[in-house]
């Protein structure tokens, strides 16, 4: 795009409201590097300064010819003629972004219904993007902020190709890493099926399966708020080193803390704990699948195989009903699945065997 026309975009999206925090730099950028349109800027600028009340069709029709003049005898006094160009479409391209600026300035003096009517005519439809990431896989994803999210097998993570001024908003599914890039005036909001996660700058795992019971907020640093759809749109703020498990089908709107000893069917439908320490060191169970450590504590067979379904890309079905009940406790890093369910079957003596990639237990 010419750099005049993409200056005159910049300037009409501004002054409409729909420049995003990307496009605030790139002006100004531009407009310290092209200081001739900084000062047709400045004309906008100066008469909105010295306009007041909201002004008649007569008046606007009066603004619009100050303005158009200053700008035209602007550019004559500080550019000297060049010779007409002859591509039609950069000319009338250019008369368009620099009539959109004007226009929006306008629309600022006239009211909100105009300026409503100027964001629908010249801010172009979001295009949202997809990553999914298939059972025994994970990625990395940068967003266009900068925040670094680490997706999980089996996951799927929607964002806009650009962040609205009014706030950053992503879709999951399934599990995610995030390291949230800090800014305070953007807030971050993460939905999912059962919670939404707001946030201004933090590092937090979300795990949002829909073929699970719980969704799982686990805060590292930083500080989280976290709204319960179904619950009353109870809100809950998070301190570093708690997590929230809200039940995927909720009744309950009260945050419980977590009892000294339970299993995964006492949980409460809304339970608030504390983040611990693997014994082996730093390592935290909630996040270690980002270190490529597949981690399980006290854990039902029947949420256990789920997990390493997505961890393997693999199926599992399981006949043994006693099994299922079983809770299972163990830490492991590049094993493989036969050598898992070597381990597993320490605890409690199962067979299986592998026909046409699914394992079959009994």
């Amino acid at each position: 795009m010419e750099q005049h026309e993409r200056l005159w975009e910049l300037i009409a999206k501004r002054t409409a409201g729909i420049l995003s925090a990307a496009e605030e730099m790139e002006l100004e950028v531009l407009l310290e590097a092209t200081p001739e349109v900084a000062r047709q800027q400045e004309l906008l600028d100066k008469i909105s300064l010295q306009s007041t009340g909201k002004p008649t069709l007569e008046r606007k029709e009066m603004l619009l010819d100050r303005i158009m003049g200053d700008i035209v005898a602007a550019e004559n006094k500080e550019t000297p003629p060049v010779p007409e160009m002859t591509d039609d479409n950069m000319q009338v391209s250019r008369r368009r972004w620099r009539a959109i600026a004007v226009a929006a300035f306008l629309a600022l003096l006239l009211g909100a219904a105009t300026m409503t009517y100027l964001r629908t005519a010249t801010s172009p439809a979001v295009v949202w993007s997809t990553v999914q990431t298939r059972p025994g896989s994970k990625t990395r994803i940068t967003l266009p902020d900068g925040t670094l999210v680490m997706l999980n097998a089996g996951s799927t993570l929607s964002y806009p190709s650009n962040f609205a001024k009014s706030g950053r908003e992503v879709k999951l599914i399934g599990e995610g890493y995030f390291d949230v890039t800090k800014m305070a005036s953007y807030p971050f909001v993460i939905h999912t099926n059962t919670v939404d996660i707001k946030v201004l700058g933090t590092t937090f795992n979300v795990r949002a399966y829909t073929d699970e019971s719980h969704t799982e907020t686990a805060l590292i640093s930083g500080a989280v708020e976290v709204t319960v759809k179904d619950a009353g749109k109870q809100h809950i703020t998070l301190s570093p080193r708690q997590k929230l498990l809200v039940a995927n089908v909720i009744t309950d709107t009260v945050a419980k803390p977590a009892p000294a000893a339970r299993t995964d069917d006492q949980k409460p439908l809304i339970v608030l704990e504390s983040i611990e320490k693997e014994h082996t060191g730093s390592l935290i169970a909630e996040t270690a699948w980002v270190e490529n450590r597949f981690v399980y504590r006290n854990e039902h067979f029947s949420q256990l195989i789920k997990r390493m379904e997505r961890w393997y890309g693999i199926t599992i079905e399981c006949h043994d009903q006693a099994l299922l009940q079983t809770s299972f406790t163990g830490n492991v890093q590049g094993e493989s699945l036969d050598q898992l369910l070597g381990m597993l079957k320490q605890t409690k003596q199962f067979d299986y065997n592998v026909t046409a990639g699914k394992v079959i237990i009994h």
